[in-house]
């Protein structure tokens, strides 16, 4: 039986590796993964971890990618194969230490969430995945060497806010249990002081760098609501979407009562769970890439749950509500994944940067994921402009989403104060009804901008001539 499961494990893992890579090989970055990329490139450590605070995440991912971004070479690849190879790691960990039926492990590596998404979008959330894999393996070990538990769970909160969550539902446990076993003379006092002083530094570290959090982040109308139903039906419902309905609420019903019988573990399952619903609620309604979590955490808890209670009938059922939960995420979200293959950032970089923009151009961006191409850009002499600020991009995009186009209205003033010197102001905007690929005009009091294409991209994107008329 050890052998077929080996045999399973082996051929999963071979598939799973030359599908991502593959992947990964013609992936163009999109905004977010530029703009990490970005940061990491232009600030020092210092300032990584002070731009924490309106980033929404935890600095580790900013500082890996440092020595690649500082040396700028062959961007994306560096950034793509470290996220890749977290991601592997994770998948190894959890084929390995899971004592999971092998059909769920095969359903779960084949799922958007661990085939399409984690794997090839280059963002912190892999190396979170990969330490909160960790945590679950090395659970019931945790207090044979804390110093160790200790370590991963404050690097799983380093990596980002939702990795936090879920690092602060093991860390409690893990703090308590730490105290009992002190008190039990389960933990000798020597280890017992090291894993709080490694504790206590990984939450010095969350303060200095989320205790002040922007105030810009606020609830967005409720839109959690909206997103999450979306992700979880499309807008012509198929049997598909039924079924991952039917699967959630079969994990919500049968996995908290599972793991209920042990309350640490009704406890790590509870808590991030519940924190980032109140996340989503109250600050900031998350996306695709976020939801994936609430999945990620259910496994988990079905993972460490199973390792106290394997073969009951409760544990067959969550286990199952699991998996088909994973099985509808094979076909659910296959409308999302050509996206994570056609960003064209390299390819907008191609044919919009062409000699004579670089000789005799600047650019001007109006919205935050049209910078997605800037790393791709090597010619330091080409200016470009946010729109957001009329201001010369110092390649830094973390405050633009505040400020960015309402409805493209464009004001010719305000883009008059880039419009001096001899160069050719070019625009880069998505073609839309209100901007033409076949042009238009913008104008007010003083000023009359006239975008004429230039080179449309596809039909959805054109950077255009911007030629200023004075009144």
């Amino acid at each position: 039986m050890k052998s077929n499961n080996n045999k399973v494990f082996l051929i999963v893992m071979i598939l799973w590796t030359v599908i991502t890579l593959l992947r990964v090989a013609f992936h163009q970055p999109w905004f977010d993964e530029a703009h990490a990329y970005i940061i990491a490139k232009e600030l020092s450590p210092l300032d990584v971890i002070s731009l924490m605070n309106v980033e929404g995440h935890t600095f580790i991912w900013y500082f890996l990618l440092m020595p690649f971004a500082k040396a700028d070479v062959w961007y994306p690849y560096p950034m793509l194969i470290l996220n890749w190879l977290f991601m592997f790691f994770a998948m190894l960990v959890f084929w390995k230490k899971a004592p999971l039926h092998p059909v769920t492990k095969t359903v779960v590596s084949f799922s958007y969430i661990f085939l399409a998404q984690l794997p090839v979008v280059a963002r912190c959330y892999a190396i979170g995945v990969l330490f909160l894999f960790m945590l679950a393996a090395f659970y019931k070990e945790r207090l044979e060497k804390p110093l160790i538990y200790a370590a991963c769970i404050t690097l799983c909160a380093n990596t980002s806010v939702i990795a936090l969550f879920g690092a602060v539902g093991f860390g409690f446990v893990f703090a308590y249990d730490l105290i009992k076993g002190a008190l039990n003379g389960l933990v000798s006092r020597k280890d017992f002081r090291i894993a709080f002083v490694i504790l206590a530094i990984g939450a010095v570290l969350i303060l200095w760098q989320l205790g002040c959090s922007n105030a810009n982040f606020i609830n967005e109308d409720n839109q959690f609501l909206y997103r999450f139903s979306s992700y979880l039906i499309s807008e012509n419902p198929n049997i598909i979407d039924y079924l991952n309905i039917f699967a959630l609420a079969s994990v919500i019903l049968a996995l908290p009562v599972y793991c209920f019988k042990n309350k640490r573990v009704f406890f790590i399952l509870l808590f991030p769970i519940v924190a980032m619903l109140y996340t989503f609620l109250t600050k900031y309604g998350g996306g695709p890439h976020h939801y994936i979590f609430f999945y990620i955490f259910a496994l988990i808890g079905l993972w460490i749950m199973k390792y106290f209670d394997v073969s009951s009938k409760k544990a067959v059922v969550a286990e199952i509500a699991v998996a088909l939960l994973f099985f509808a995420q094979i076909f659910s979200h296959m409308s999302y994944t050509p996206g994570y293959f056609n960003s064209g950032s390299k390819v907008m970089v191609d044919v919009f940067i062409t000699d004579e923009v670089k000789n005799n151009g600047k650019i001007m961006i109006f919205k935050a994921f049209d910078m997605r191409f800037i790393p791709y850009i090597k010619d330091k002499n080409l200016d470009i402009y946010y729109y957001a600020t009329a201001e010369i991009s110092d390649y830094l995009t973390y405050n633009t989403p505040l400020l960015e186009v309402a409805k493209y209205y464009l004001s010719p003033t305000w883009i008059h104060k880039v419009n001096k010197g001899d160069k050719q102001l070019y625009g880069i905007l998505e073609v839309t009804d209100m901007t033409p690929a076949e042009g238009f005009v913008f104008e007010d009091r003083d000023y009359k901008m006239i975008f004429e294409p230039y080179k449309i991209f596809n039909k959805t994107y054109g950077i255009f001539k911007i030629i200023e008329i004075k009144k």
